[in-house]
C-alpha cells in the first residue's frame, strides 16, 4: 500500500507539470500481455520529456492471473527517432515483477529485469493517439511483453 501511495503521489505531481514541447507530458492507458505467461494486464503510464526526443516513462501494471495476483513496475527511458504523426522510439530501463500465489508454499515470486524494446506513438488527433510497444525483459523474467495503449497528449 505504501508503494502504491508513493507512485500515486508521483503521478499526481507529474500531472501538475505545465510545459511546452521540451517539457511535454503524456498519459497512457494500455493493455499488456507477456508471451510466456498470458496474463492480461492493465497498464498505466506517464511520460515526461526532460529533453527533446528523450523521455522518462514510469508505468504500473496490474495482471489478472487465474489465481492470486501479479503486478509490475517499469521505469523506462525512451529515445524518439521520428516526429509528427508517427513517432517511433527505442526504450530501455528497469522492470520489477511480483506474482503472489494462492494455495502455494512459494507464496511470492519476484523478478528484476532489464527492459529493451521498441514502440510508437501514432497520432489520431492533437489529443489522442495509439501506442504499440514490444519489450523484452532480460535477465529476470526473460519474457517478451506486448502492449497496446491509448495516449492522451496533455500539452
Amino acid at each position: 500500500m505504501k508503494k502504491f501511495l508513493i507512485i500515486a503521489g508521483l503521478v499526481f505531481i507529474s500531472l501538475s507539470v505545465s510545459a511546452q514541447y521540451k517539457g511535454q507530458f503524456r498519459a497512457i492507458h494500455a493493455y499488456e500481455m507477456a508471451y510466456d505467461k498470458p496474463f492480461f494486464g492493465l497498464n498505466f503510464t506517464g511520460e515526461y520529456f526532460p529533453l527533446n526526443y528523450f523521455s522518462i516513462a514510469p508505468s504500473f501494471t496490474f495482471f489478472v492471473p487465474p489465481t492470486g495476483n501479479a503486478r509490475a513496475f517499469d521505469l523506462n527511458a525512451r529515445y524518439y527517432l521520428t516526429e509528427k504523426e508517427k513517432q517511433w522510439y527505442l526504450t530501455a530501463g528497469y522492470g520489477f515483477y511480483r506474482r503472489i500465489f494462492e494455495f502455494n508454499e512459494q507464496n511470492t515470486l519476484d523478478h528484476n529485469s532489464l527492459n529493451l524494446g521498441v514502440g510508437g506513438m501514432i497520432k489520431f488527433s492533437d489529443e489522442l493517439g495509439l501506442n504499440p510497444e514490444v519489450r523484452f525483459q532480460a535477465f529476470g523474467r526473460n519474457s517478451m511483453v506486448f502492449k497496446l495503449g491509448i495516449v492522451y497528449f496533455i500539452n
